[in-house]
């Protein structure tokens, strides 16, 4: 029951027992009847004066309390007229003042925050207590994969690993943190592609070895080749050919693109890549779209990753009765697909990882090649061997290209 309902109670209590004080002396003594009457009067008149100065300013900080609870920071408490109400009325409303702009300021940062989380190229992944995935930003999302998926789940709080991405190029570092909110420690994920900075990285530290390789051994074999003759000069010259292979890889152009229908750069390859399978009696299929897909390339260099996908192809398939089939399909997609011997999942982690072969004979370069092309034409490709049906894919994404009206 509130205040309120008790004075009234008391008020009520109080004109009842004057009723019956004023009845009781109006039968014995007239004159003491008035004076009791106005007495009477007086106690309900200060009763009045005592309801306004004191039970409706409670009133109205009750009303104050509820508009907090209500989250309502912008409606002020009226003055009173009660000078020590008036007094609770106005540090109550400079209070409200207070935590209205201290409001306005978190949700201006939370907005930020919210702004700088969707824009960052860092995937962001929030957790609840439990474990359980609440957020992710549009980063973490493109990121996202079974592997990283599985790293997530195992990876202890406050740890730091790298992950790369089974059949593709993509290396990543993520960090288990937390933040503090409310007593306890939120768990998050932070992804951070380290794939252009690792290239980067790997690509100059094998060009000053190649460079300097490909300088002394060529230096060295000008000098003494003259003077041989018959085998050991040809072995001399195929030396020279060998780091000359290798020198070739770090002097890739810069791709100069220009737009161009993707089926129609396939089927310009076609005699090329028919002749190469032809000679490894593979059959080749080409599933070409009657649709255009406009893509930006640089010819030449699209050229020489084609046949260099579709060399190794033909290599895993070996003496098998074997198919290649080169299909584009929208949007803006190129899959090379063999029934060769196919790619363990060991092997597929380190796939596009310099110089890393598994022929015999291999140097590395093949794939080298293509993941430096395919990356300066901005492309995402992966390249596995699917479980199920057991076929090896190649697959490469282009940039979609808006055709202008």
């Amino acid at each position: 029951m509130k205040l309120k309902h008790y004075f009234l109670l008391l008020a009520v209590g109080i004109v009842l027992l004057a009723g019956v004080a004023l009845f009781a002396t109006f039968r014995s003594h007239p004159t003491l009847f008035y004076v009791t009457e106005g007495f009477v009067v007086l106690i309900l008149f200060y009763l009045w004066y005592f309801y306004r100065k004191t039970i409706r300013p409670y009133d109205t900080l009750i009303g104050g309390m509820e508009l907090v609870r209500e989250l309502d920071l912008t409606t002020r408490l009226a003055p009173s007229g009660q000078h020590e109400t008036d007094i609770i009325v106005r540090t109550f409303n400079d209070l409200l003042g207070r935590l209205r702009s201290e409001h306005l300021r978190l949700e201006e940062q939370y907005t930020f925050l919210n702004l700088l989380i969707d824009a960052s190229p860092m995937g962001v992944i929030q957790c609840d207590l439990d474990g359980n995935t609440t957020s992710m930003n549009p980063a973490a999302r493109e990121m996202l994969s079974p592997s990283i998926e599985e790293t997530i789940q195992a990876l202890p709080l406050g740890e730091t690993t790298t992950v790369r991405i089974p059949g593709g190029p993509q290396l990543f570092r993520i960090s288990h943190l937390s933040f503090p909110d409310r007593g306890f420690q939120h768990p998050f994920f932070l992804i951070e592609s380290l794939t252009s900075e690792i290239r980067l990285a790997e690509k100059a530290a094998y060009e000053r070895v190649i460079r300097m390789i490909a300088h002394e051994v060529n230096n060295s074999v000008a000098g003494i080749i003259g003077s041989l003759t018959g085998d050991e000069a040809e072995r001399l010259t195929a030396l020279s050919s060998f780091v000359s292979r290798f020198a070739e890889v770090v002097k890739i152009p810069q791709p100069q693109l220009q737009l161009c229908d993707l089926s129609e750069e396939v089927e310009a390859c076609r005699p090329f890549l028919e002749n190469l399978c032809t000679q490894a009696h593979v059959h080749i299929d080409f599933r070409l779209t009657d649709e255009a897909v406009p893509v930006h390339l640089d010819t030449v260099l699209f050229q020489q990753v084609l046949i260099n996908i579709v060399k190794n192809a033909v290599e895993s398939i070996g003496t098998t009765q074997g198919l290649v089939i080169l299909e584009v399909t929208t949007p803006a997609t190129l899959t090379i697909t063999d029934n060769g011997h196919g790619i363990p999942p060991a092997i597929a982690k380190n796939l596009f990882t310099p110089f890393f072969s598994t022929k015999p004979q291999g140097q590395g370069l093949g794939l080298l090649l293509i993941r430096d092309i395919l990356t300066s034409h901005h492309c995402t490709f992966n390249l596995l061997t699917d479980p199920e049906d057991h076929l090896t894919r190649f697959t490469i994404q282009f940039t979609i290209q808006k055709t202008q009206k």
